[in-house]
């Protein structure tokens, strides 16, 4: 109790310095923005809001996991999603405090947390709790999928159960692999077509060094930062570009200071669900079973309400004044390929058991042939039609 109550005075006076620190002016720009962007025709779609209200008295002994992550909205949405089945599931024994938009800190900060049983449950990317685990760095290999059942077979069978059980040894009990998204890349005003277009670009990155490495190659000059230092980093020109999933690209109002965009999917970024083992150990086997079944049940809505939030933030920013938006053509997502040829031999150096990169590419191998992209599926459907063989010459009596 103690513990929580001075979490509930950090979030709560974070929170405050928030408010306080959005000034006038700030309120201005935005009403500025908001006005020239309407003046110029644009109207902002919007992902309808959902009721999570549980309609369950908690128990007097209630107990309320703290549950913290940052902005994306779908992730958001998730959590509320996961409250209130739980609350439902076990009549009002379990709840969530959830805390959004990292008011209690950065995801390093939030897992180091997680794992001395400070918060309960956390939300990161997998770049970021790759540095607690060794065995994540192999999902930062770039150009893997091409499409999202593809990740969901390879994360939900034996290569994400692996992974999991790994987590185990760190303090973390995986509860769920959460939709993020394929990463795009937005830039100042710089086209990126192919990767030559990359070079000296000043790109904003998480601190990995695969994702370090991968925009060595492409010639750009890759920066690491937090993300809550990134739109300020936009805006005053100490990086060029940042490479996020659409629907965060979106809601995070970069487009205010980016005006090119290029669809790239050049990698797909988990998030992933921890809750500290100890915490998940110290519950009973009736409890643990509610929250196992509600997470899987939170994991299933989250990937479906991405995919809105995503289809909408991809329409308002191709429609967004003086954005221009790219897609790669398949030449272009050759050569960022071929930059990114040596990224799985620094993969190797980096895991702690080398064979977790071979499994995760027979694993893709499989996800490949059972849910073929777009081109291959097409290819196979599209068998040329062959030749019609020569009427067989008229046999002659021989002279």
């Amino acid at each position: 109790m103690f513990k929580k109550g001075i979490v509930s005075v950090l979030a709560a006076s974070m929170l405050l310095g928030l408010a306080g620190c959005g000034s006038n002016a700030e309120n201005e720009n935005t009403s500025d923005t908001e006005n020239n962007t309407a003046a110029q025709g644009f109207v902002e779609k919007k992902v309808e809001p959902e009721n999570f209200d549980s309609g369950v008295t908690l128990k007097p002994d209630c107990y309320k996991f703290i549950y913290a992550l940052g902005n994306a909205p779908a992730t958001i949405d998730a959590a509320n999603y996961f409250k209130m089945r739980l609350e439902q599931e076990s009549d009002g024994a379990l709840s969530v405090d959830v805390y959004t938009d990292n008011v209690l800190g950065s995801e390093r900060e939030l897992l180091e947390g997680c794992q001395f049983g400070n918060y309960d449950i956390v939300l990161a990317t997998n770049a970021t709790v790759a540095s607690f685990d060794h065995d994540i760095f192999c999902l930062d290999i770039p150009w893997l999928f091409d499409n999202k059942q593809q990740v969901y077979e390879v994360l939900d069978g034996p290569l994400g159960d692996r992974l999991g059980n790994g987590l185990e040894d760190k303090g973390f009990k995986l509860l769920q692999w959460q939709e993020n998204a394929f990463r795009t890349l937005s830039t100042t005003d710089r086209e990126v077509k192919t990767v030559d277009d990359l070079k000296g670009l000043k790109i904003r990155i998480m601190e990995n060094e695969l994702q370090l490495q991968q925009w060595k190659n492409y010639g750009a000059n890759p920066t690491p930062m937090a993300f809550t230092e990134l739109f300020t980093a936009l805006q005053q020109r100490t990086v060029d570009g940042q490479d996020n999933g659409a629907e965060l690209t979106w809601q995070t109002k970069f487009c205010e200071v980016q005006k090119c965009y290029t669809y790239t999917k050049h990698i797909y970024s988990p998030y992933l669900i921890l809750m500290s083992k100890e915490k998940f150990d110290g519950l009973t086997p009736e409890q643990q079973e509610i929250v196992l079944r509600v997470s899987d049940e939170a994991v299933d809505y989250e990937r479906r309400r991405v995919s809105e939030y995503e289809e909408v933030a991809l329409e308002n920013i191709k429609n967004y004044p003086g954005m221009i938006y790219n897609e790669l053509t398949p030449e272009a997502v050759e050569g960022f390929k071929a930059a990114c040829a040596n990224l799985k031999d620094l993969a190797y150096e980096k895991v702690t058991n080398r064979d977790i990169v071979d499994m995760l590419y027979e694993e893709v191998d499989k996800a490949k042939a059972k849910f073929p992209s777009e081109a291959d599926a097409k290819a196979e459907t599209e068998t040329p039609e062959l030749p019609a063989e020569p009427e067989p010459a008229e046999q002659t009596d021989a002279e």
